[in-house]
């Protein structure tokens, strides 16, 4: 996963005390200005009933090119509580309503419909997020609830604007251009650049994609960014690979890859029985997958290790949490254990593995997660 979090201008850092679980991280924002761009929702934002004392409204405002979904945390009832997911589109701003001064925390992810993998605009506070609309207190502990640990980023109590950007900082309105730019990529036109700039070329293609679409020639906005949406969503189900578990128990997946010689192994993806994860989103040729899994043991048994048909199975890096590897080699040094992963056949844009009890054995168990 790929963490982009940037701040425009000179914002101070806070440190703030919650509990003994909350440690305040660098805001990794930006402030902006008040107005909001064109296509942002009306100051229509209600305060949550559990809000104690006066309230003011917090501006959350995507200047990516990546449609974002949200996560944010700030006190209520008295608790500091994180809640998810708001979709935030580019170019818009979400409206929250918070107690005045109160320490906030925010949390955003690209959309899972764009390929290459989710980016992440984060920081070090630890929160519980779940997959889904959920509600986590400060104090939760994240294997308990069944949720996962992720690193949120302070945002400076009052501050009315907090705007999410990337190195190439777009603006307001280059960022609605530029996520029709990405989103006809990940549909699988053929856009050579992201720059938030019309030019013939991107013209063409929005009107290429009206048609193909059957849309009228005069969609444009919110419904054609939607139309768009679509179009990738459906595409990024046909490519990358997909891991089944028709087993009994969890199944936690990690991938590794080639690009211009240099290998990446990453990991990992939980599928819960007769469900299935997506570890890899991009078109397989050329990409040299290859796969690894581990099974979750039954009420205290060692966890089972995905099975390899090679004599001399393809060893990559991995770790007991999640992990972000490059390269094959010096693993140990390098503070990994080595997996043996099982090749992929990548003559099609996508495949699906389907894995069974069958597929795994205790072999060398390291109680993987």
């Amino acid at each position: 996963m790929r963490s982009w979090a940037m701040r425009r201008g000179s914002l101070r850092h806070w440190a703030v005390t919650l509990c003994a679980l909350l440690v305040a991280a660098p805001a990794h924002a930006q402030d902006a200005p008040t107005e909001a761009p064109a296509g942002s929702p009306s100051d229509t934002a209600q305060p949550d009933a559990t809000l104690i004392g006066p309230t003011t409204e917090w501006r959350i405002c995507n200047e990516t090119s990546y449609v974002l979904r949200l996560s944010s945390a700030f006190l209520r009832g008295g608790r500091m509580v994180a809640k998810g997911w708001d979709e935030a589109l580019p170019g818009t701003c979400n409206i929250q309503i918070t107690p005045v001064d109160s320490p906030r925390f925010l949390f955003a992810e690209s959309a899972t419909l764009h390929l290459g993998g989710v980016r992440e605009w984060k920081g070090e506070t630890k929160l519980c997020v779940g997959e889904d609309d959920y509600e986590s207190d400060a104090t939760e502990d994240c294997r308990l609830s069944n949720r996962t640990p992720r690193g949120f980023f302070a945002v400076r109590p009052g501050e009315p604007v907090t705007t999410l950007v990337e190195p190439d900082d777009f603006g307001p309105f280059k960022a609605v251009i530029a996520a029709q730019q990405r989103l006809l990529r990940d549909a699988g036109y053929d856009v050579s650049r992201i720059d938030g700039l019309t030019g013939r070329k991107t013209s063409a293609i929005i009107r290429s994609f009206r048609k193909d679409a059957g849309l009228e020639a005069t969609v444009d906005g919110e419904p054609l960014l939607r139309a768009m949406m679509e179009a990738a969503r459906a595409r990024r189900d046909t490519v990358g690979l997909e891991v089944c578990n028709e087993g009994t128990q969890t199944v936690w997946s990690a991938v590794a890859t080639r690009r211009d010689g240099q290998w990446r192994s990453r990991g990992w993806w939980r599928s819960d029985p007769g469900a299935c994860a997506r570890p890899l989103d991009v078109p397989l040729p050329g990409t040299d997958a290859h796969v690894f899994a581990v099974q979750k043991g039954e009420d205290g048994a060692p966890d089972r290790r995905l099975r390899t048909a090679s004599a001399k199975p393809a060893q990559f890096c991995i770790a007991e949490s999640r992990f972000d590897a490059r390269g094959n080699e010096f693993c140990a040094d390098k503070g990994y254990g080595i997996g043996s992963f099982r090749p992929v056949p990548t003559d099609a844009p996508g495949a699906r593995m389907r894995l069974t009890d069958s597929d795994f054995a205790e072999e060398n168990p390291l109680g993987l997660r």
